[in-house]
């Protein structure tokens, strides 16, 4: 096996917002679609995995966007393994136009889970050999920590939703890029009218369930005279007392 695995993508009309740029939820889709080709590649798909009882459960996004693609482009996605700890692997993207240049990458933390044994377990060496690690990180530069984040000027704001029967997988969870589609819906206004994603940072930290009803709350840090927003989320149940999800965004004034 090669240690870069590759496909490709067209851009379609129910995958793009009014903008005719393609949703930043769907490129999580679509970066979850080619890991599981990935594995299924190393002889270990999905399907075959779930058989046996086990999954991959993803526990953390780092994805920089320099720019969306449009209805009707065809992309070019990379993956590849860069590091594999005992349970857990890290994966990386680089996603790419038709003259190569990179759109989007990002780097992505998963754990082997045995699920009848509610377990994490480790990665089998036969799929590990196959992967052929290669030990380049993709992701941008995490802002999870920023100093930002911790400044006392900012403006708050809250979203509730509650958990539909379509949001969730065969693990009987919320899928992982929904936590992105509540983030990235819940955002102001003029927010989504203004602004372009640029970087998305996220961390699973609890399962959600039907019919659970979440609570996204955000902290908006205005930057650069508003040129720029910084924002913290945190998915918590109604009660606020429970984290599931910690995220950061960074956005900026579209041009």
């Amino acid at each position: 096996m090669k240690q870069i695995f590759e496909k490709t993508f067209e851009v379609h009309n129910n995958e793009v917002l009014s903008n005719r740029l393609l949703n930043p939820v769907k490129l999580v889709d679509y970066m979850n679609e080619i890991a599981g080709y990935h594995s299924e590649s190393a002889g270990y798909s999905m399907a075959t995995l779930f058989r046996k009882g086990y999954s991959w459960i993803v526990l953390s996004w780092n994805i920089g966007i320099n720019r969306l693609p449009e209805l009707g482009d065809t992309i070019k996605i990379e993956t590849w393994i860069s590091q594999i700890k005992r349970c857990f692997a890290y994966r990386e993207h680089l996603v790419k136009n038709e003259q190569d240049e990179i759109l989007s990458k990002a780097s992505s933390r998963w754990i082997f889970y045995n699920i009848s044994k509610q377990r994490p377990e480790r990665i089998p060496l036969q799929l590990a050999t196959n992967w052929q690690l290669r030990p380049v990180t993709a992701g941008p530069v995490s802002i999870m920590d920023s100093e930002i984040l911790k400044d006392s000027n900012f403006i708050n704001k809250e979203k509730n939703y509650a958990v539909q029967k379509q949001d969730i997988d065969i693990l009987d969870h919320v899928h992982n890029s929904k936590y992105i589609d509540w983030v990235v819906e819940s955002k102001p206004e003029f927010i989504k009218e203004n602004y372009s994603l640029k970087h998305l940072q996220i961390s699973y930290e609890h399962e959600i369930k039907y019919p659970e009803e979440i609570v996204v709350k955000q902290k908006l840090f205005p930057q650069r005279n508003k040129s720029q927003y910084l924002i913290y989320d945190e998915i918590c149940d109604n009660s606020k007392q429970k984290v599931f999800s910690k995220i950061a965004t960074q956005w900026a004034l579209s041009v």
